[in-house]
């Protein structure tokens, strides 16, 4: 459903976001969370760090962002 990427998108929109912390805010589970990011980055520049830090839960872990083209 697009209201569903929508909303992973808005969450993560230049801020690094671990899949945990984006499958409690969805109410997804995280393979749904994955297959959304897959059809996300499809259409924009989809940022992955296997080792960055969640700036909602501050752990460090596997994180996504959309980064800004300048």
């Amino acid at each position: 459903m697009p209201e569903h990427a929508a909303l992973i998108s808005t969450l993560i929109l230049e801020r690094p976001m671990c899949l945990q912390c984006l499958a409690t805010k969805t109410h997804m589970s995280l393979p749904r969370v994955r297959a959304y990011l897959e059809q996300i980055s499809r259409a924009v520049n989809l940022e992955q760090w296997p080792r960055g830090q969640c700036l909602v839960c501050g752990v460090e872990g596997p994180t996504v962002s959309i980064g800004r083209v300048d």
